[in-house]
């Protein structure tokens, strides 16, 4: 041990580096962790009894801890979660010798935790074959309807469709084709990244990588479709725009200020020449500039929008078809007709994971076959 007391903070650059993927600045992951560590961190200058330094620390430290987190209003599993980031740095601390043992394991320590919720795998959101029907006839009809409009709403019924499209049948994830303002990497899926003639999109996965992903037969047309009618520019062009006119303003001042030399005056009067949004993605066009992707939080907004508007109400947290909830559908259906192995190809996971979160399905299906085994035994 270090005969010099070390402040419990100190160490934390490293250990975030240590667990950065795709370099230091990267991934959410390494975000999540700083964010719980420096919340800890915080709380031990502000909690009296408690020390700063590794010599003043102990399983009393993080019993008080754990009963400050459990105080708050947070769901159980992300008290859980948040303790269990913070155990995840003392454990690396105990190994590179600054801590005689991980006191956040204790049990003692671990006593004002919640209990789990008891969340089965079965019980998250996920599209089932109804939601896909509703969802799509809806965007569908739209689309059709949106044809006599021309203009900005037709193009925005397109992406709409398009965006739902993908979202029943790829099995992607949302963070993987729309922007993340917490993440620089991710600025949302590029048509240079979609091939529709081989039926893929590549994405910077969740493991920090490039991955090619499959865009199903089901997607293909409402995507071909849309990309006719948005005629994007180039490839550097989202596949998925936002249309929040302010973002996109502050983005073409931007590229007109940095790529173009204009001066504020000459950029103001621009945009105050463009009246909506199609003017406005004119002007990206005319300066060969890319509009922004829509990000995370905008693609919940709009399929808020459009099952408020198709009159589909779900009796859950969210109460609409939330993105992830399309993933999580595309997966029962991979398990249930292609198996396990299938699921986890398309979902970018391992098998072992699917299997974890989709152990619903087995359960069921291991009860029919065990109970038609006792029925053929017993007759």
């Amino acid at each position: 041990m270090n005969s010099k007391p070390t402040a419990v903070g100190a160490p934390l650059e490293e250990f975030l580096r240590s667990k950065s993927k795709g370099g230091e600045g990267s991934g959410n992951y390494r975000r999540n962790l700083e964010r719980c560590v420096e919340d800890f961190l915080a709380w031990l200058e502000a909690d009296s009894r408690s020390g700063t330094t590794f010599d003043e620390i102990d399983e009393r430290t993080f019993r008080r801890y754990a009963r400050e987190l459990a105080s708050r209003d947070l769901a159980p599993g992300t008290v859980r979660t948040y303790y269990a980031q913070v155990s995840a740095y003392i454990g690396w601390c105990v190994r590179e010798g600054l801590l005689e043992a991980n006191y956040a394991q204790r049990n003692v320590a671990k006593e004002p935790l919640p209990e789990n919720d008891g969340r089965r795998s079965g019980d998250q959101q996920a599209w089932t074959d109804e939601h896909r029907l509703l969802i799509t006839r809806y965007v569908d009809g739209r689309a059709h309807d949106a044809l006599d409009e021309q203009g900005f709403e037709t193009i925005r019924a397109y992406r709409d469709r398009a965006l739902v499209y993908v979202l029943c049948y790829s099995g992607v994830r949302g963070g993987e084709i729309f922007a993340d303002p917490k993440d620089d990497r991710r600025n949302g899926l590029k048509w240079g990244d979609v091939s529709l003639e081989d039926r893929r999109m590549t994405v910077l996965a969740k493991k920090q990588d490039w991955s090619d992903r499959s865009l199903t037969k089901q997607a293909i047309n409402p995507m071909s479709r849309y990309k006719r009618v948005a005629d994007p520019a180039g490839d550097e062009w989202p596949v998925f725009p936002t249309f929040h006119l302010p973002s996109l303003y502050e983005t073409l001042r931007t590229g007109l200020r940095d790529g173009h030399d204009w001066s504020s005056d000459e950029i103001e009067t621009l945009v105050d020449e463009l009246t909506g949004q199609l003017d406005v993605f004119e002007a990206f066009r005319e300066w060969e500039l890319a509009p922004p992707s829509i990000n995370t939080d905008g693609a919940r907004r709009v399929m808020r929008r459009l099952c408020a508007d198709a009159g589909i109400e779900l009796e859950d947290k969210h109460g609409y078809l939330a993105p992830h909830g399309g993933r999580r559908g595309a997966g029962e259906v991979m398990v249930r007709q292609r198996g396990f192995t299938a699921a986890a190809r398309l979902l970018d996971n391992s098998e072992e994971v699917v299997r974890q979160s989709y152990s619903h399905i087995e359960a069921k299906e291991m009860a029919k076959d065990a109970g038609d085994a006792f029925t053929e035994h017993d007759t």
